[in-house]
């Protein structure tokens, strides 16, 4: 993870493996401890596959498609749509559109923004 000295809406940029990210709303900002995390990610960016075992994951698609396996499902979302990964499902992603992805994933607790 590299910073670098540029905003989205007054965030600061992180990089996180091949994804930019900004963390627009920290779990420490709110009572319930939501996070919302924005994210450009380039063409063919993939998470390996893995579980939560703590807290729901729900991705929500700005700009460009992605390919989700959730629970052996898989589904394509694209812009105005919304995935949800259920704690304890195994679930990945790769964005498959050309122009890569703008998303936004919400969480509930720290652990994304600690790995950030």
């Amino acid at each position: 993870m590299t910073m670098i000295n540029t905003t989205i809406a007054g965030k600061e940029l992180l990089w996180f493996n091949n994804t930019l990210v900004a963390i627009q709303v920290s779990s420490a900002d709110g009572e319930d401890g939501i996070c919302v995390i924005e994210h450009r990610q380039p063409y063919g960016d993939s998470a390996p596959l893995h579980v939560h075992r703590n807290e729901d994951e729900v991705f929500h698609i700005l700009e460009g498609r992605i390919r989700f396996v959730v629970d052996g499902r898989e589904r394509i979302a694209g812009a105005g749509e919304t995935v949800l990964a259920p704690k304890g499902l195994p679930h990945t992603y790769r964005v498959e559109s050309p122009e890569g992805a703008h998303t936004l994933t919400i969480t509930r607790g720290s652990d994304f923004e600690t790995m950030v």
